[in-house]
């Protein structure tokens, strides 16, 4: 097929590794910081893609990868997204809506062996307490797979206030008409810190069984520990949205670069660099 170079996602070079002609690309699956994203095999790629400064910085502290292969591109799927004709008030109607409520977006990443998923543990206080407000549930992709019966439990016990949607479903549009988002260690607190709104970190464990480095955002946001909370934070954080408004707005300029439209542009850029 003639291919110069290979954009990879995740950590895949290995199975590249004796083609010499190729060069390889990093772009990640993701902002996040936990230790999945510092693999070993980063200083073999020939150009690492990162959304801003936090990522470079940390990959050259753990001497994964040299300085002159990193380039701050920005989030190209999040910088299309607030550059597109999105139409709020169509989405929500077509979502059915109650116009008279105040939204909450609830992101639990998948419940692996570690138990980092908060969903298990708060997701019947979610379907019983928040019944004054539009909730708008997005499990992880895995739960669906490897916990459907939690998923269950979600569609047959959950009110018309609730929406439920599947792995597939982007969750840009999701982000844009809440007014807050819950979530636990998903790398989603990252994305949603752009739309410059409170978050609400649910503790799946005792936080002192969750590593820092899994919960470093975990400063822009109340945490909750014991669902019997849960209702009382987040109505003080709808009634004073802006709690945590400038620790948010200082991890936004550390994860991203500028939302100006061409962070794809700077990818096109660094990859053409790269062929030359």
């Amino acid at each position: 097929l003639n291919l110069r170079i290979i954009v990879h996602p995740s950590f895949s070079i290995q199975y590249f590794r004796n083609i010499d002609f190729l060069k390889h690309v990093q772009i990640f699956h993701g902002t996040s910081d936990k230790p999945f994203n510092f693999h070993r095999s980063l200083g073999r790629y020939d150009l690492i893609a990162v959304p801003g400064r936090k990522m470079k910085v940390d990959i050259i502290k753990r001497g994964l990868a040299s300085e002159e292969k990193i380039v701050e591109i920005g989030y190209p799927k999040i910088d299309y997204f607030f550059h597109s004709a999105f139409d709020e008030y169509k989405f929500k109607d077509k979502m059915g809506l109650d116009r008279r409520k105040k939204t909450i977006l609830y992101c639990p990443t998948w419940d692996d062996p570690d138990r980092y998923s908060s969903f298990k543990k708060f997701i019947g206080s979610i379907l019983s307490t928040l019944k004054d407000y539009n909730v708008l549930i997005k499990p992880h992709p895995n739960l669906f797979k490897y916990r459907p019966w939690l998923i269950l439990y979600t569609f047959l016990f959950k009110k018309k206030n609730c929406f439920l949607y599947p792995g597939n479903q982007s969750i840009l549009p999701l982000m844009k008409v809440s007014d807050l988002m819950m979530t636990d260690i998903s790398s989603v607190s990252h994305e949603y810190l752009p739309f410059m709104k409170p978050m609400i970190f649910l503790a799946p464990k005792p936080i002192d069984e969750i590593p820092a480095e899994h919960r470093w955002i975990w400063h822009c946001g109340d945490v909750v520990e014991t669902p019997g909370k849960l209702r009382d934070i987040v109505d003080m954080n709808m009634k004073d949205p802006d709690r945590y408004k400038s620790k948010r707005e200082k991890a936004l300029m550390e994860i991203f670069l500028d939302f100006d439209g061409k962070s794809a542009l700077r990818f096109k850029k660094a990859i053409e660099k790269l062929i030359k």
